[in-house]
């Protein structure tokens, strides 16, 4: 398990564009399961890619378990992309024997059972939907038993009852092996019902608006109780979906009114 500490001054991506990210600190504890919340081109993309050590830090920091990030992270981390990015020459099985060559082959048909894709495993990619290669990447995350998962919007281009299976499979699996996760999304729904916290993000360059407990029992299905609890939240301030909060409803979220 690891512990994450983020503490962003600043990222650009040249000296005359603007920045991506202004100054932009949170922390997310071990086993903790935490989205990123806000418009597009607020940097949520790119803070993950930062936390994978596949962006450069230009000024601030990233520790895992106050290990400082200088290279590839000091840790165990899988990331589920927007696309599954599976190897189309590949069997389903040969896919998942990619991140774990010395799983035995019992190991990687009990994860493919956990996903709903028990018979799958001698198909190719393109003999798959689009839902059933997301659960392959879902599959591929959690073999590794990874200390940090990274999700940047895995299910966004999914019809909404795929999209429902998926977040019921990546919930279970992620109460089962409690990792550390950061996941980002545009849908609030989807983030109320995955989340421990949710940090709301500004339009860019990408600051923290909010850092908001999640406090609905799991399981947390769209009824009356959840729908409340999410006007509420809005009702503070309608532009904190646009990267937008007014001086009154900042003051509140400092409080801890809300």
């Amino acid at each position: 398990m690891v512990n994450l500490n983020i503490a962003i001054e600043r990222k650009s991506y040249a000296s005359n564009m603007p920045d991506v990210l202004g100054q932009l600190g949170f922390n997310v504890a071990q086993g903790e399961f935490v989205s990123l919340v806000g418009p597009s081109g607020t940097g949520k993309s790119t803070l993950l890619n930062m936390i994978a050590g596949l962006e450069s830090i230009e000024a601030g920091s990233i520790r895992f378990n106050d290990q400082l990030l200088k290279g590839p992270p000091p840790c165990k981390l899988s990331y589920i992309f927007q696309q599954p990015r599976l190897m189309p020459w590949l069997t389903v099985f040969e896919n998942l024997r990619l991140v774990m060559p010395d799983s035995a082959p019992f190991e990687i048909e009990k994860m493919l059972d956990k996903v709903g894709l028990k018979g799958k495993s001698d198909c190719y990619p393109k003999q798959l939907s689009g839902g059933m290669q997301r659960r392959v990447s879902i599959a591929r995350a959690f073999l590794t038993r990874p200390d940090l998962l990274l999700l940047d919007e895995p299910f966004v281009s999914l019809d909404a009852p795929n999209a429902q299976r998926l977040r019921s499979i990546l919930l279970e699996l992620w109460l089962e092996h409690k990792t550390t996760v950061v996941f980002v999304t545009h849908d609030l729904n989807e983030a109320i019902q995955l989340s421990d916290r949710v940090l709301f993000l500004s339009s860019s360059p990408g600051t923290v608006l909010l850092d908001k407990d999640i406090d609905l029992p799991r399981p947390r299905i769209d009824d009356v109780h959840f729908q409340n609890w999410k006007k509420h939240l809005l009702s503070q301030n309608p532009g904190l979906l646009e990267g937008q909060v007014s001086d009154v409803a900042s003051e509140s979220f400092s409080r801890g009114f809300i």
